[in-house]
């Protein structure tokens, strides 16, 4: 038993058959991948720009850091420097996790049946 749409023709039933035959549903699908995408995107986003402002700027507010120094470089560098690599390849290694998740979870909607 089949279900048939008024041509006769097969209707979707499955997110792969909605998206394949680009009907509104599975605009919906792509569209809520999309958001979610773009939400990962701005929070990355967003962590990135904080590190690089609050950083500085709390260097700034604390002169005295420039005058110390650690093997003849000042402490404001090494807190400049070294903490940001670790911090970004964290927010990476985070943003690329979420985002293969992100993918798997609509490779698995549209491989159900």
């Amino acid at each position: 038993m089949s279900a048939s749409g008024p041509s006769g023709e097969r209707a979707p039933h499955t997110p792969r058959d909605e998206l394949a035959d680009a009907t509104a549903h599975g605009e919906v699908y792509l569209r809520r991948l999309r958001q979610a995408q773009l939400a990962l995107s701005l929070s990355a986003l967003t962590a990135f720009g904080a590190l690089f402002g609050v950083l500085p700027i709390a260097l700034y507010l604390l002169p005295v850091l420039d005058r110390v120094h650690l093997l003849g470089v000042p402490v404001a560098l090494w807190l400049l420097v070294i903490p940001l690599f670790p911090m970004f390849f964290g927010i990476g290694l985070l943003y690329a996790r979420r985002a293969d998740a992100l993918d798997e979870s609509f490779r698995e909607l549209v491989r159900r049946r």
